[in-house]
């Protein structure tokens, strides 16, 4: 058994890529942005364009007007996987364009994929900036998965939806995954998310974050890791009891510099798609080589230990917002806040302002935080058991954003 190399193709067409995958025989993963079809709605308003735009010459705003299919005519003869094009749409969009029941629906039960993703919410650090967002971009992960199975339980295709756990460390993946435990059993794939960008060795590298998933997840349960390549591919070979596949399109990147070099003996060269899919095809030969015979050297084989316990909240202020920031991800995975709610800074400081006016006689939001003694007894009970100071955004803390008579 050797861990699968899926390759990733930016769509499908008859052209030598789509040939080429299939000549192959590789499992193909497209992602659901290729089968958008979005509406010009006329010029970008200004406040949509980042901060410090110049302006909005020429930009156009588009509208998600649903799905288009026709590329699919070119899949005969191919094995496909999709992927919920979760890391394009927070990047692009900030957020999703389309609901659960609409991908499942409209696109997931459109073709018999072999495996397709559930949508989730990534923690790349250019996404989720701190461990606040991290925590309750998990919440919203396992929300997204709930809402998934239900639509594609109701569409009778539910034995091909691959969960997907999210996390920026080893204990964040196995908080998702224990959220969704009751509804993943052995012979399921789950997909491991935020992987692409992440260093291979380090305590949150991928080698680690695969070992501690490796020891602690049931037997039966193996998984996909999105977006794996380089050395990390050739130690998670040693996996494949446990790691089923994992995908790339790295090879766009060697296309790219090899066509560089090209271009400096021949002005004249172009990068077309017969070039690439030469390219790829190399590489995908190479990952399927490199699955077969793999390398120990970059395992990290170190004695399972206990996580370190996470500081505490500083003051009360701290203590408050991080029982409401808990509170807010229960209710998202509870399914009471919808997974694409908005749940802003504003309505997190709302619920501070009241927790303060309940506050014991003579305790201060700006006190030192001691004992649960100093908080309000309403929320004495379930108090969330880790915090790092991380989960607490410099932008609602009361110097910032409390009148003093509050932070006082």
């Amino acid at each position: 058994m050797t861990v699968e190399v899926i390759l990733g193709l930016p769509y499908l067409s008859a052209g030598p890529m789509t040939q080429t995958a299939r000549r192959l025989g590789a499992t193909v993963l497209l992602s659901a942005s290729t089968f958008c079809r979005y509406t010009d709605v006329g010029p970008m308003p200004a406040r949509w364009l980042p901060e410090g735009h110049s302006g909005n010459r020429g930009k156009r705003a588009r509208e998600w007007s649903g799905w288009n299919l026709q590329q699919l005519v070119h899949a005969q003869g191919l094995t496909l996987d999709l992927d919920s094009a979760g890391f394009v749409s927070l990047m692009v969009h900030r957020g999703y364009d389309w609901t659960p029941a609409s991908y499942v629906n409209g696109l997931c039960a459109a073709y018999p994929w072999r495996r397709f993703s559930s949508l989730d919410m990534c923690v790349e650090p250019e996404i989720a900036r701190d461990r606040a967002t991290v925590r309750e971009r998990i919440a919203r992960t396992v929300s997204l998965n709930r809402e998934c199975r239900l639509a594609a339980e109701d569409a009778g295709i539910a034995d091909r939806l691959m969960p997907v756990i999210q996390g920026a460390t080893a204990d964040d993946y196995l908080r998702c995954y224990d959220a969704m435990s009751a509804h993943l059993a052995p012979g399921m794939v789950i997909g491991v998310g935020s992987m692409c960008r992440r260093k291979t060795g380090g305590e949150d590298g991928i080698i680690a974050i695969a070992e501690r998933l490796d020891r602690e997840m049931p037997k039966g349960i193996r998984a996909h890791f999105f977006g794996v390549k380089g050395d990390a591919g050739s130690a998670i070979a040693m996996m494949s009891h446990r790691i089923a596949s994992i995908d790339s399109q790295a090879y766009g990147v060697r296309a790219r510099q090899l066509a560089i070099e090209e271009r400096q003996r021949n002005p004249n060269f172009s990068k077309s798609n017969a070039f690439v899919a030469g390219v790829m095809e190399t590489w995908w030969l190479n990952q399927v080589e490199r699955m077969k015979h793999g390398s120990a050297r970059s395992i990290q084989n170190v004695l399972p230990m206990p996580a370190a316990p996470e500081p505490g909240p500083r003051t009360v202020w701290d203590a408050l917002e991080l029982r409401v920031r808990a509170e807010n991800n229960a209710l998202i995975i509870s399914g009471d806040i919808g997974p694409q709610d908005l749940c802003s800074d504003h309505l997190v400081l709302a619920s501070i302002q009241l927790l303060i006016s309940e506050l014991p006689a003579g305790v201060r939001p700006s006190d030192r935080y001691v004992s649960l003694s100093q908080l309000p007894e309403s929320v004495q009970d379930n108090w969330p058991c880790y915090v790092e100071p991380e989960d607490l955004h410099p932008a609602i803390r009361p110097t910032a954003a409390l009148p003093r008579s509050l932070a006082a």
